[in-house]
């Protein structure tokens, strides 16, 4: 007799209120019976790249809309390179 795995749960895009209003989506692990919660717009990249993003990756909204996650405007970048982009945009302001 085989099991099947349960598949994770995943609830959302909410929107989080303690952070401008950028999505948030609750992924639920049966196996673990644990949840944890991720930026949409990552989680996103990620199942489109179908792999994890390490720590040191970022996921970059080209048009610099933090509200705009479509997957067409998520790049992957460095999170050096990353940072270095929001400075030069906050500096054009």
């Amino acid at each position: 007799m085989t099991l099947k795995s349960k598949a994770k749960k995943v609830y959302g895009p909410y929107k989080d209120k303690s952070k401008g209003g950028r999505e948030k989506t609750v992924i639920y692990n049966p196996k673990t019976q644990k949840t944890s919660s991720t930026n949409t717009a990552r989680y996103k990249k990620e199942k489109e790249l179908g792999r994890s993003l390490p720590k040191n990756e970022d996921v970059d909204h080209i048009d610099n809309n933090k509200h705009h996650s479509g997957v067409k405007n998520l790049q992957v970048m460095s999170h050096s390179k990353n940072v270095a982009k929001g400075n030069q945009h906050r500096k054009k302001k």
